[in-house]
């Protein structure tokens, strides 16, 4: 119950986090995936359960504070969740270069989905140029978020204290 108190709390500082942070207009007007990095680290280390809750706390957050219609994140993150969850064992979670691998994919993948339902309903215009900009941005950006995020939660949950047993009856 603590840890998942603690991944609800990290979710919403996540969602802060997110929405605090500038656009970087070097990597075409992108924000760091703070939440969809949360939703990796959550898929690969917690069981369905608490994964399920992650990805729809922080899809609700995403897109409920980012302009534009629901659905790019309510689309996104189960998808990255569950495909996360099912390789989890197949992979080492804790490794660097993984990280970067995955953090990049989440970064891409995130944006790909927001251009394509933004594209598609109307909202937004496409451009091949300015659509690609943000693909190579948010792939660098993404680089570096997922590892970074991960080492915090870490470090986070480390100072979560231990339930103590003193043997009384």
């Amino acid at each position: 119950m603590r840890y998942r108190f603690a991944m609800l709390f990290i979710i919403g500082l996540g969602a802060l986090v997110q929405m605090l942070l500038p656009a970087f207009p070097m990597f075409g007007n992108m924000k760091p995936p703070v939440l969809a990095a949360l939703v990796l680290h959550y898929a690969l280390r917690r069981d369905n359960h608490d994964m399920w809750i992650a990805v729809f706390v922080a899809a609700v957050m995403q897109d409920g504070l980012e302009p534009g219609s629901f659905g790019p994140a309510l689309l996104a993150f189960p998808t990255i969740g569950i495909l996360a969850n099912r390789i989890r064992n197949e992979i080492f979670a804790d490794g660097l270069v993984t990280q970067l691998f995955l953090g990049a994919v989440i970064g891409v993948f995130c944006t790909f989905i927001t251009m394509l339902i933004f594209s598609v309903s109307g909202q937004r215009p496409f451009h091949f140029g300015g659509a690609l900009h943000a693909l190579v941005g948010s792939f660098v950006i993404g680089v570096f978020t997922l590892p970074l995020v991960s080492r915090l939660i870490i470090r986070l949950e480390a100072l979560i204290p231990k339930r103590r047993d003193y043997g009384w009856q």
